[in-house]
């Protein structure tokens, strides 16, 4: 699925890349048009965490380049890399995030529920080839005509445990629906639907127990509602939906 063969060699395109980072100085994602097609660069640039880390923006970079292509190899599910430099890494577009098509009102609840399915299948899909993404929410997964695309490879695996790996996984990709305002029952379920299509109920199971031994934090959170504060929010909802 990957390879140089598909690296853009083309010195125009190159001098397009240039011309685009020049007007976007600041900017760390920046997309731009050739030949009718839209491209993302993604620069080596700091996303704002990890300052403390002096090497971080490095090891973001690289990170993130060694497994997007890791990924695209395995699985076909992150984006190809058509140009490579030491400052930058340029992709072809694959469509709008989830939370866009979710919110849209021309998109029937069918087609939500369906586009929902196919993003639990894509992470299903990873996890079955041995992979964990590490940080997954919505905006991460792209959808276009039926394909699911994931984005944000930059971080590192932090544990040695596949297990817990995707058990965390699963349940970050929830937690990211339980903080929309359009999040609804049948909506959770076809995320789960679409998981369990691809890699089977037991991550379900993980998260579960997960869960309940840190109950301490679940209840927390629970007495915390009151406050209305998004993430805490977020959280107790995830943890009344899968403690049932």
């Amino acid at each position: 699925r990957s390879g140089s063969k598909n690296m853009i060699t083309d010195e125009a395109f190159r001098q397009a890349v240039k011309a685009a980072i020049v007007e976007h100085k600041k900017d760390r994602n920046i997309a731009f048009i050739w030949e009718g097609q839209t491209y993302w660069i993604k620069r080596r640039l700091s996303n704002g965490r990890n300052q403390f880390a002096k090497s971080s923006v490095n090891v973001q970079f690289y990170t993130e380049i060694a497994r997007s292509s890791i990924a695209h190899t395995l699985t076909g599910l992150s984006p190809e890399i058509v140009y490579l430099d030491a400052d930058c890494m340029v992709t072809r577009a694959a469509g709008e995030n989830i939370n866009h098509w979710m919110r849209r009102r021309d998109v029937s609840k069918e087609e939500k529920l369906e586009i929902l399915i196919r993003t639990g299948q894509a992470l299903g899909e990873l996890h079955q080839a041995g992979m964990t993404h590490g940080r997954p929410a919505l905006r991460d997964f792209l959808f276009n005509q039926g394909k699911v695309t994931l984005l944000d490879w930059e971080n590192q695996p932090r544990s040695e445990n596949i297990k817990k790996r995707k058990t965390l996984d699963y349940l970050l990709l929830l937690l990211s629906l339980f903080r929309e305002p359009y999040a609804r029952k049948d909506y959770v379920e076809a995320l789960e639907k679409g998981y369990a299509d691809k890699a089977g109920g037991e991550t379900r199971e993980w998260a579960r127990t997960f869960l309940r031994k840190h109950a301490l934090i679940g209840h927390l959170a629970k007495a915390l509602d009151v406050f209305h504060m998004k993430d805490v929010e977020a959280f107790s909802r995830l943890y009344r939906y899968l403690e049932d």
